[in-house]
Order: structure tokens, then sequence, then C-alpha cells
């Protein structure tokens, strides 16, 4: 083995990757793992490999968000770190560094559960035929930070079990990924905009239609279309509060995103859709101001929207006189005085300087018509009550006013209602 393989802690070089994978899987192997792909059930040789000899795949769907944030959060690195050359030092490093980040905050908790000495590896990685991995990126990365920090302790991962694909495209590799995902669970182990990121990058890579990725990853077209919608409006609003790319901001705010996509669908002027975005936007900002969860804030800009629309206009001032150019060109002459005016109105809102304005009002109106209708369910229970128990009372007479009917007891009962109702009636005589 060349020093220059034994100094390489992020893969050999393609070459020797691919003559080490081509001698070791010559050998006699007993052990096998076993995937389907390309709808055929296949058995793969596990062969055991230095650490080192393995490289990141970049085109890794669950580091797709992090990765688009990395570089927005890093403007001097490259631009195409992450999409060019995939056997780059710098591109690997990254990759590591994002890699062992995932491990730690998605929950599955892998360097606790690593840094125990009896936990061994149990289940081989899977590599395509240069060397790059397949399934088990994350497990590698946390190996590696072991092995490099406490490398007697961590003696056991100086070598790693392995399985090699045959020959295949890349095409065919995101479908083999997706079916061991979808074994694993992709809900559990994706962020929604990750998942969401992973649709948009395969979408570009290869071309696939939503038909083709629900039939793949067996979820309905309609939520691959739903989640994307959802994704393009948090695109927009990172975009728009100059965060743009910055996916960790919304990670935790996914049925926020998803409020708005059916929202919106509700709504048949255009011009109202984009003030109703506008409002959710502008709690999205400060959720905790909202009061509760987001998600159910955001349904109520829109039981309340016209009341929302007319608070702030008279706080905004807004005519509805259109300016040339901006929203009016997006929404076409705007003809309609109602359009106009929720066009002026989304453009004032959308002003940085008066965000926390019109957050501050769409709440208090939120909050003011919800105590609104708590009060007139209170003023309307006595009524509601009398009209409930008038009924059973006129069925109780259709239906219970028979011979077998048992008469014991029945006085009681009536003596007590007759009281009620006295009550009742001199409540109503009261001025």
């Amino acid at each position: 083995m060349s020093k220059a393989s034994v100094s390489t802690r992020y893969g050999w070089s393609r070459a020797e990757r691919k003559e080490e994978l081509k001698k070791l899987l010559g050998n006699p192997s007993k052990a096998t793992l076993r995937i389907i792909f390309k709808d055929q059930i296949t058995d793969l040789k596990i062969i055991r490999v230095p650490i080192n000899l393995p490289k990141y795949r970049l085109a890794n769907g669950r580091t797709v968000s992090l990765q688009a944030e990395y570089l927005a959060k890093n403007p001097t690195a490259r631009k195409d770190l992450f999409s060019k050359d995939p056997e780059l030092w710098d591109s690997q490093e990254a990759q590591h560094k994002l890699l062992l980040d995932l491990a730690k905050s998605d929950g599955s908790n892998l360097r606790e559960y690593f840094q125990d000495t009896s936990r061994k590896q149990t289940d081989a990685l899977l590599l395509d035929e240069n060397g790059f991995v397949i399934n088990g990126n994350r497990r590698l990365a946390m190996w590696r930070s072991l092995n490099e920090k406490e490398s007697k302790k961590y003696s056991h991962f100086n070598h790693i079990d392995v399985s090699v694909l045959p020959h295949c495209d890349e095409k065919e590799i995101d479908r083999l990924e997706a079916i061991l995902q979808i074994e694993k669970d992709i809900k559990a182990d994706y962020s929604w905009d990750s998942q969401a990121n992973m649709f948009i990058e395969k979408m570009n890579r290869h071309k696939f239609t939503t038909q083709e990725l629900s039939k793949i990853y067996k979820i309905k077209e309609s939520e691959i279309q739903k989640l994307l919608d959802m994704r393009n409006y948090a695109y927009e609003y990172l975009k728009s509060r100059g965060k743009q790319d910055l996916w960790s901001e919304v990670s935790k705010e996914e049925y926020a995103f998803e409020e708005i996509v059916n929202g919106r669908k509700k709504i048949e002027s255009v011009a109202k859709q984009e003030f109703f975005k506008q409002s959710a936007f502008a709690l999205l900002d400060k959720p905790e101001e909202a009061g509760g969860r987001l998600y159910q804030a955001i349904p109520s800009i829109l039981s309340y929207l016209d009341k929302i629309n007319h608070e702030l206009s008279n706080t905004f001032k807004i005519s509805s006189r259109v300016k040339k150019g901006g929203l009016r060109d997006m929404f076409g002459s705007a003809k309609a005085t109602s359009e106009g005016h929720d066009i002026r109105l989304v453009e004032e809102i959308s002003k940085k300087e008066n965000i926390d304005k019109a957050r501050e009002i769409i709440v208090e109106v939120i909050k003011s018509q919800k105590e609104q209708e708590k009060d007139s369910k209170s003023a309307n229970y006595l009524l509601d009550q009398c009209s409930r128990a008038a009924g059973i009372l006129s069925a109780t007479v259709s239906n219970g006013l028979r011979p077998e009917c048992l008469k014991p007891g029945i006085q009681l009962q009536v003596t007590e209602i007759e009281k009620h109702l006295d009550a009742i009636k001199k409540f109503i005589k009261k001025k």
C-alpha cells in the first residue's frame, strides 16, 4: 500500500480504490449482502477494506439541504464544491463535516452508540464500483471521527465491511437509494425540507417526474406535489428575508408551510393569495408572538382575512390606487378596485420596516376575533341549551308516553324541570 493511500483520510485515489476492490472481490467470501437491485434479488460479496479507502457520495439525498446551507454560510467556498468533482479533498472534507452534523442532529445518536467499544459494525456499507458510499455515509463519517481521535480505543474500525455494486448508471443508484430509504422509513430519516430538496435534485439531475418519484418512493404523487409546493414557499420566504438556502431556519415549520399551501388553494383572488402568504410570512419571523402553535395560527389568518386586511389598510393608509410596475405587473392590470387595493397592501406589509407592525396587528386581530367568537358562544348558551332540552322533551313525549313505561320517580324529575323552567321565565321577564 502506498504512502499516499495511508495518508489519504477521505478516500484513496480512484485508481487505487478500483484496483483494491477488484483484488478483494476476486477472493472467496462466504458472507454476502442481499439487496433488491434492478428489480432482482442480488447477493453481493462482503469484503473488508481499510476505513480510509471509500469516498463519500456527494449526491446524498440526506445532505442536499445541508450542502445548500453550507455554501450560503461559506461565501468563499467554491460554488461547485458539491457538484463538480467528488474526488477533490475539499469536497470530501466538507461532506464529512456535514455527515457528522447530521449524525448528531437527526436523532440517530450514532456517536453515542458507537462510542461504546462493544458496539461493532454489523451491516456492511454499500459502495459503487468506484468506491463511493451508496449506503452508510453517516456511519463511515462517525467511525472515521472516533478512529482518528482515539485510534487505539477504536482500532476495530481500522477496517470495515463493504459490498460493491456491479456496474450501473447513476439513475439506477438513485432507484436503489430510494428502496433502501423506504425500508428505513424515509419520513423518519429525513427532515421535510431535505426530502423536498432531494426530490428537486433528482428531478433536475435525472429528469424524474413526480409520477416516477411516486412509484420509486411509494408516496402518493399528490403528497410529493404538496411537499414541492411547501418547499417553494419556504425558499421564497428565506430569500425574502435574506436567508436564502438556510434551510435549518424552516426545518421545524413543516406544518406551517403545509397550512400556507392548504390556505392559498381556498382563495380565488391572486392578490388575496399573495396577501395571505405575506401575512403568514410575517408570523413565521417570530412564531412565539402568534401564541400557541404556528400551524394553528396560519389557518386563523384565512378565517379572518378580510378583517386583517381592513385593520392593516387603516394602519398603513392604503388607497385603491396602484403604482406602475412592481406587483402590478405580476397581477396584470388590476382593474378591479379590490385587487388594486390588495396589491398595494401586499407591497406595504412586505417592506422590512413594516413587517413587525403588520405582525402585531395580525396577531391582535386573530386574538380579538377569537374572543368575540367565544363571547358570542357564551351569549347564545342559554338559547342553545333550551333548544336542546326542548328537542329532548319533544322526543320523550313522542316516544316515551307508553303504557309499559315505569312511572315511579318521573314526578320528581318533572318537578325539577318545572323548577328550572320557572327560573328561566323569571330571567326572561327581567329588563
